[in-house]
């Protein structure tokens, strides 16, 4: 369990670095949400600093990595998922920082060296390269056809009904929803607007045809990435009930889009370059843009949508917080997560107690509190091992495990176990909802000790 935290966190340490690396790229003539012609972007002094952005980043990479490791520390075991929680925000502000300080350095060289554009934009539309769109680019069949495909899990799981004891079908459904989302980028990519930098329509109409042609294999093959993820990771569920398979089919998701990124951005560059030669590489059509990006979050209040597209095309999609519905929903977020932050450290510190009451056993746990009476228990057993599960609603961290579980063999149990003692307290009781109560100790004396004191409370 502690190596698949350790996985997820340096996952999302990688992923973070290489989306604040994206963002040094010279693109729409921004670098760092700075305007820059491309004469200007080559200047030695740009180049510095892009070198010394590129070393902050790997600076912040190392140094999570290696307060990651603290995750080790045997007195850290409690607290693992919070401290992990922590580090992704602690990075997050970091990669923040580095981008806002290096983004103020170019400023004040633009400033120093009086690299002035034009603040009016005018938008040309080549109306003959507006009549092509959505003829040249892959067709929509593919992302349509994989969208159908995610729903191989949940079709198993109503051919094989007994499943859904551990495997809700509501989970199931995840997928081709996360999947639907794939076929909107398509149609996105596919009208995506083509640059005009040619007073030929030809050269145009071609720069429009083979950007189209690209971003809508990127959509492709990104929806491509999502099904193979859902496959890899409904597999490690249901077949090989491996955790390391669910990070590694994480992994490879997100090296995926990335490198479907990188190769989108790269070939789109390439075609501009080829057919617009010096025009794309001069100074005429750059006009000053205002950053549409503050606290790392996309912000503009003249537009007038909710979602927008990420920095990185290709990368999904993000919220416009200069919209008042955007604000709403991202403090809807911030407040979420600080919910989730509360709830992993309270459960992480707080130990659940046992405790006999006359007719009744009360079984207090942070927020999953329950107790049940003599006359409900139909068994009482110990076991050295119980069969894999499925949390349905309740804390799994790295140190115990509490709340309301799917066991094979047991249906809906509720689960207070400590995930290091190899000793369990299996409690049968009538109905269904829960069909067992399974409960330990801090150790398997404590938890024979706890054994023998419900056996008497039973036949008393």
């Amino acid at each position: 369990m502690l190596q698949v935290l350790l996985i997820i966190t340096w996952l999302v340490f990688g992923t973070m670095a290489a989306s604040a690396l994206f963002y040094k790229n010279h693109h729409d003539h921004q670098i760092l949400g700075v305007t820059l012609s491309h004469e200007h972007a080559r200047s030695p002094e740009v180049q510095e600093m892009i070198k010394g952005f590129k070393m902050a980043c790997y600076l912040v990479l190392l140094l999570s990595i290696g307060f990651s490791l603290l995750m080790l520390v045997k007195a850290m075991g409690p607290y693992a998922e919070f401290y992990m929680l922590v580090l992704v925000m602690a990075n997050l502000f970091a990669n923040w920082l580095v981008i806002h300080h290096y983004q103020q350095r170019l400023l004040a060289i633009k400033k120093k060296k009086a690299w002035t554009y034009p603040r009016t934009r005018v938008v040309t539309v080549d109306m003959n390269v507006a009549k092509e769109k959505g003829k040249s680019g892959l067709t929509p069949f593919w992302t349509w056809l994989f969208f159908f495909l995610s729903f191989i899990p949940t079709v198993f799981l109503i051919r094989y009904g007994e499943m859904q004891v551990f495997y809700p079908i509501g989970f199931s459904l995840i997928g081709p929803l996360c999947q639907l989302s794939t076929v909107y980028l398509y149609y996105q990519m596919r009208n995506r607007h083509a640059p005009v930098l040619s007073d030929l329509t030809e050269m145009n109409q071609a720069s429009a045809r083979a950007e189209e042609r690209i971003n809508t294999t990127a959509a492709t093959l990104s929806a491509f990435a999502m099904l193979v993820f859902w496959i890899l990771f409904n597999i490690s569920v249901i077949y090989v009930k491996n955790g390391i398979l669910v990070v590694l089919s994480s992994a490879i998701l997100v090296v995926a889009l990335l490198m479907i990124a990188h190769w989108q951005q790269r070939k789109i560059r390439a075609v501009e370059n080829s057919l617009f030669g010096e025009i794309w590489k001069g100074d005429d059509g750059i006009f000053e843009q205002e950053s549409t990006w503050k606290w790392g979050c996309y912000y503009n209040p003249h537009d007038p949508r909710i979602i927008v597209p990420k920095r990185i095309a290709g990368m999904g999609w993000t919220i416009n917080i200069g919209n008042p519905a955007g604000k709403a929903i991202g403090l809807g977020m911030i407040a979420l997560f600080l919910i989730i932050m509360g709830s992993v450290f309270y459960g992480g510190i707080k130990d659940y107690t046992i405790a006999e009451n006359g007719a009744q056993i009360t079984i207090d746990a942070a927020m999953y509190d329950m107790r049940f009476e003599k006359n409900q228990v139909v068994s009482l057993s110990i076991v050295d091992k119980i069969p894999n599960g499925m949390r349905t609603n309740g804390y799994g961290g790295l140190n115990k495990s509490f709340g309301h579980f799917s066991i094979e063999g047991y249906g809906k149990c509720m689960l207070y176990v400590y995930n290091h003692v190899d000793k369990y307290i299996v409690v049968q009781l009538k109905g269904n909802d829960p069909s067992y109560v399974i409960v330990n100790d801090k150790s398997q004396d404590e938890t024979e000790q706890l054994y023998q004191t419900i056996k008497q409370w039973l036949a008393e």
